[in-house]
């Protein structure tokens, strides 16, 4: 299941309208169905790491995975063999993810920090 398929059941799981959560996430309603329909395959991290906080999501997620099963037959009995989950990405770009959004959220933290500091000298 793609990134904008499980966006999409998150949002109507919640209840969401697509207007309201483009205006949550910032973008506008037609890039939000571009997402959703799968239409758009990019999505920046920035609106990922929106889309995981709204949702309050760890990105890994959002990952899509496959599991490739092996069936053998024995006997006229079925024996499955699972070879694991196979990720469509690079080992360590989940974890290249998780720090660009720790990150942001330092940043956010020391902007907040800085805003309250010019409004004290106002």
């Amino acid at each position: 299941m793609g990134v904008g398929i499980k966006i999409k059941r998150l949002r109507e799981e919640r209840k969401i309208s697509q207007p309201e959560l483009a205006e949550l996430l910032g973008i506008s309603q037609s890039t939000l169905s571009n997402i959703e329909s799968e239409a758009s395959k990019k999505i920046d991290f920035l609106l990922m790491d929106k889309v995981c906080k709204v949702f309050d999501k760890d990105f890994e997620y959002f990952v899509e995975e496959k599991t490739i099963n092996n069936v053998e037959t024995n006997d006229g009995g079925v024996v499955g063999v699972n070879h694991g989950t196979i990720n469509n990405f690079p080992e360590n770009l989940v974890e290249q993810i998780q720090q660009l959004i720790e990150s942001n959220k330092a940043k956010d933290l020391e902007i907040s920090g800085l805003k309250k500091r010019l409004e004290e000298k106002e």
